[in-house]
């Protein structure tokens, strides 16, 4: 199953990432930039940018 992991770089980041990595080897991951803890609302451009191409290739 795909699995895009998503964090913000004042937040998360790519901690997610890396706690997923275990059970999911080939996790995706993106830090959105300057994000926080509620990108669509702080970053909504830069979220569709990761997710679009993730869920068109699913």
């Amino acid at each position: 199953m795909p699995v895009l992991a998503v964090g913000g770089e004042h937040s998360v980041g790519s901690y997610l990432a890396q706690t997923l990595r275990p059970v999911v080897p080939d996790v995706e991951e993106a830090v959105i930039a300057d994000s926080g803890h509620y990108i669509p609302d702080e970053f909504p451009e830069a979220l569709l940018a990761v997710l679009a191409p993730f869920l068109a290739s699913a």
